[in-house]
């Protein structure tokens, strides 16, 4: 397709990020207010979701979905599909209901659990579209963003980044909802102990669950989408990338949209969402750090 004439891109994309993060917020309201108690709501919140942003683009640029190429429609279908099912099987939840009575009482570790999400992270969301853009897509990954060499141009970008979040950070944490939510990992906490082996396994794993995120987010769906719409794809990996919090607190689900635009941004212009990844743990180590200072917990 003809992309966006550049002197218009700017002006385009703000509009629509407008309309998108307008529509977003009542989203999250309405799913916190009522819709989260109903079966299956999930999955039609992210359809409605990218829906409600080809609408939008139609509208806005004149831009109809089947104008976009083969390759940009088999990323929306299949990015859909993928956090559709992830959302839906990959989380603690799944495992708790589903797999942790084939597992014997003796082997019930306490990080199983997140275990299971980070390994259904790892596969739906890094390793299945590594592989579909390598070998369906057939383009070399480094032109979704994976790569770590000359990655890291822009890294004193993300340390300003890491420094200005921290104040908000240790804001945060002191909140009733952050302290019921972190560490996401329950199993490290007994009482007013943590473990710190056990701390430690817990943000191995959580880091690959942070690189497995970035580049579905802003790899695969912004490079996607990007190769055809450049900023302009954007707002549609917002949006759901915004619900795909849900679950989390209303606070952090609302403050994924600037998080998602700023680090998609930085993603498409340096080609690489590595560093991304790297701030993204360090804010939620520090999160879970200021959490556990904040509720007295004693390590051992």
């Amino acid at each position: 397709m003809d992309r966006a004439i550049p002197d218009e891109e700017p002006r385009a994309f703000w509009r629509l990020a407008t309309a998108c993060t307008a529509l977003l917020s009542l989203l999250n309201w309405s799913w916190y207010a009522w819709a989260r108690e109903i079966p299956g709501s999930l999955a039609l919140y992210i359809i409605a979701g990218s829906g409600l942003y080809f609408v939008l683009l139609r509208w806005l640029t004149g831009i109809r979905f089947a104008d976009l190429s083969r390759e940009a429609r088999f990323v929306v279908v299949s990015a859909t599909l993928l956090l559709t099912l992830f959302l839906a099987f990959g989380r603690v939840n799944t495992y708790q209901k589903v797999w942790k009575e084939f597992v014997p009482v003796g082997m019930q570790w306490p990080l199983l659990g997140f275990a299971y999400f980070a390994t259904c992270s790892v596969l739906l969301r890094l390793v299945v579209p590594y592989l579909l853009v390598r070998f369906k897509l057939r383009h070399p990954p480094r032109e979704y963003g994976y790569v770590v060499r000359g990655g890291t141009r822009w890294r004193w970008v993300y340390l300003g980044l890491f420094i200005a979040m921290i104040p908000l950070v240790l804001w945060a944490s002191s909140l009733a909802d952050f302290q019921a939510s972190y560490p996401q990992a329950r199993g490290i906490v007994v009482g007013d102990q943590a473990s710190i082996r056990l701390f430690l396994l817990y943000h191995a794993a959580y880091f690959m669950m942070f690189l497995s995120g970035e580049s579905f987010w802003r790899g695969y769906m912004s490079f996607g989408l990007g190769r055809d719409l450049d900023i302009l794809a954007l707002p549609w990996m917002v949006m759901l990338y915004s619900i795909g919090h849900y679950a989390k607190p209303i606070l952090e689900v609302n403050g994924s949209i600037v998080a998602g635009y700023v680090l998609g941004y930085l993603a498409l212009r340096h080609r690489s969402f590595f560093l991304g990844a790297l701030l993204h743990w360090s804010i939620a180590l520090t999160m879970d750090l200021a959490v556990l200072w904040h509720r007295g917990i004693d390590w051992h």
